[in-house]
């Protein structure tokens, strides 16, 4: 047992540089708590460390730069407080209980074991500049007094995790989440949140939130999620706006949830995935840049493309449905829908589906080029070329754009063909003119009104 009998000075038992033996150490309910409001231990080291049935909520437990080479275990208490400052070795932590606030800090000793916590929260849980290497961190946490739920708050800014797992928790009145890393993968489910924040948050595993509720204003500004990740928001509600802007995905899906107000101004896709999803007010979906658009559905893009045009965004509205024309293609078989594969087919090499002028431009001189060179030989057969001919050429050449003149453009007086096989010639390239002409104006339309 610990000796807190001796040198209690108000309220207060501290211990420093001590090594704590046998290897089972154990404080069970004792009269001595009932004293103490304070109890540090400095530059300690334990074998094992347990605390159990403890009720004594004016006690304040202190840690610091301290070594645990066995278990921490804190069963079925009600404390003020349980601080953990720069711990310098710790293996597997695992508290219940109820808690006036629980810090647990150690930016510069990364934590390389495992935390367990179901605990019940009063004011503070702050987990601000947390680093942990190695193993997971599982939480459960809820607040302490309902009557006044503003008081109690959660902090992890800065903090680094190897594999956070949260559930059936709530996070205060206010949650930050601000400027977290997480290595492997991060998970909430069955969470209610508050006034939450993400910003500048980075991601490499698979992130999830499943079944949760975000009752107030939630920020996801800035995220990084790298190019092995994955963001899941799934079957989860939001009463109040969410705001994505700025954020770089790898890949991004939205299945199943209901979401009141959504920005995601200015961000950043590799891929993306929007199904069964409710907006009760517009989405600004505002210059979003998609990069593996063709790894995106039809209804996704369809999506997006109606709540851009809900916001009267004209020029990102015509490219998403330039996007989904694109999708759609995909999607048709030549055997079962050879029309519509096959205009847009056309569409595709032309103007890719109305995002390039040029490729249309192209398009329109090497096809005009291509069926008035047949439509030249054709007439020429028979007759031998030299330069009056290729004077002949250039001239009918240009002249053959003019889609309303249906005279033979190498002649300079107004006559119609009179082979069978010329005018089919003429008719289809005045068709494909006509096209490619029409494809290149259509995708100048985005800086229409």
């Amino acid at each position: 047992m610990i000796d807190l009998y001796t040198e209690i000075e108000n309220g207060r038992r501290k211990f420093e540089n001590e090594i704590f033996q046998p290897i089972y150490q154990s404080i069970k309910t004792d009269t001595a708590f009932l004293e103490l409001n304070r109890l540090d231990f400095i530059n300690c080291e334990f074998n094992f460390f347990e605390i159990e049935d403890l009720n004594q909520p004016d006690l304040t437990i202190f840690f610091k730069e301290c070594v645990f080479n066995d278990h921490v275990n804190f069963f079925d208490v009600y404390l003020g407080g349980l601080i953990f400052v720069e711990i310098k070795k710790i293996t597997n932590v695992d508290i219940s209980g109820k808690f006036t606030r629980i810090r647990f800090n150690n930016k510069n000793t990364p934590l390389n074991g495992g935390l367990d916590l179901n605990v019940e929260i009063i004011q503070e849980l702050n987990f601000e500049d947390f680093n942990q290497t190695n193993g997971k961190l599982e939480l459960i946490v809820n607040n302490g007094n309902l009557e006044k739920k503003e008081e109690f708050r959660t902090f992890f800014k800065n903090a680094k995790f190897n594999d956070f797992f949260i559930s059936n928790s709530n996070f205060g009145y206010i949650a930050n989440f601000k400027n977290i890393t997480v290595l492997s993968n991060l998970s909430f489910e069955e969470c209610s949140f508050e006034e939450c924040f993400f910003d500048n948050s980075n991601f490499t595993g698979e992130v999830n939130f499943l079944n949760c509720l975000f009752n107030k204003f939630a920020s996801f500004q800035n995220l990084v999620s790298q190019n092995s990740s994955s963001f899941h928001i799934k079957k989860s509600k939001f009463i109040e706006r969410v705001n994505f802007n700025n954020s770089k995905f790898h890949k991004l899906e939205i299945n199943d949830n209901n979401f009141k107000e959504l920005t995601f101004q200015d961000s950043q896709f590799n891929s993306i995935s929007i199904d069964r999803t409710t907006f009760e007010k517009n989405v600004l979906f505002d210059d979003i840049q998609i990069t593996n658009i063709n790894d995106c559905n039809r209804r996704t893009i369809r999506t997006i493309k109606q709540e851009i045009q809900k916001a009267e965004n004209r020029i990102d509205f015509n490219r998403f449905k330039n996007y989904e024309m694109a999708t759609y293609y995909k999607e048709l078989s030549w055997k079962k829908n050879f029309v519509d594969k096959s205009i847009l087919y056309m569409t595709k090499i032309s103007t890719d589906f109305g995002n390039s002028w040029t490729k249309a431009l192209g398009f329109t001189l090497l096809s005009a080029l291509l069926f008035f060179t047949l439509f030249f030989i054709n007439e020429n057969y028979f007759n031998s070329f030299d330069l009056k001919n290729w004077t002949q050429f250039t001239s009918g050449y240009f002249r053959f754009f003019l889609v309303t003149d249906f005279y033979n453009p190498l002649e300079t007086d107004r006559v119609y063909l009179t082979n069978p096989l010329s005018w089919l010639i003429f008719v289809f390239g005045k068709i494909v003119i006509a096209f490619g002409i029409y494809e290149m104006i259509q995708s100048f339309r985005k800086f229409k009104a």
